[in-house]
């Protein structure tokens, strides 16, 4: 690449930095809608039990309630929630005898100095029959460790590193002839 190549990529990479900038500060400026409320599993089949988190909507930390309206004679009950690992949700049972149906949740947080957000907005299905949500069993599936046992298995993972960082140390040593 010349010396002129190089300038124009550099001319280039800066006009584009200065566009994806003005992008950006456009975007935020126009104000952003609520994220979606998390609902697992969903569907959920009558008797489960459902997680009901913010999405990030509730500022850190929050305390607040998820109520559900519609879907048939059977309601469920509201859901306390709370600050959980950097979001806010809870957990509760939906009714063996709930009518399978959709739900509308309603999320509202309070934070710590009594303000309130929300509601945040989402939809429950309860579906007759088995939930969907995934029940995981048994060791999770992520090979069996045959490289650690097996002749050279260790021995051929070391030598891609050792590859990998050679390469990188004569290309960044490389230059380019003017």
């Amino acid at each position: 690449m010349s010396i002129m190549d190089t300038t124009r990529c550099r001319r280039t990479a800066v006009i584009g930095g200065v566009a994806l900038a003005a992008a950006c500060a456009a975007g935020s400026a126009v104000g952003a809608a609520a994220n979606p409320i998390i609902i697992q599993p969903n569907p959920v089949a009558p008797g489960g039990t459902i997680s009901v988190f913010d999405g990030g909507n509730c500022d850190f930390p929050s305390t607040g309630t998820v109520t559900f309206t519609g879907g048939g004679s059977v309601a469920i009950p509201s859901i306390s929630i709370s600050p959980l690992q950097n979001m806010i949700g809870g957990t509760g049972p939906v009714p063996a005898n709930a009518t399978p149906g959709t739900y509308q949740v309603s999320l509202t947080c309070t934070t710590s100095g009594g303000h309130t957000e929300g509601p945040f907005t989402g939809t429950l299905k309860v579906a007759s029959g088995a939930s969907t949500g995934v029940n995981p069993t048994g060791g999770a599936k992520t090979g069996d460790g045959a490289s650690l046992t097996r002749p050279g298995g260790l021995a051929e993972g070391v030598a891609l590193v050792l590859i990998g960082g050679g390469a990188w140390f004569f290309l960044r040593k490389r230059r380019v002839s003017a």
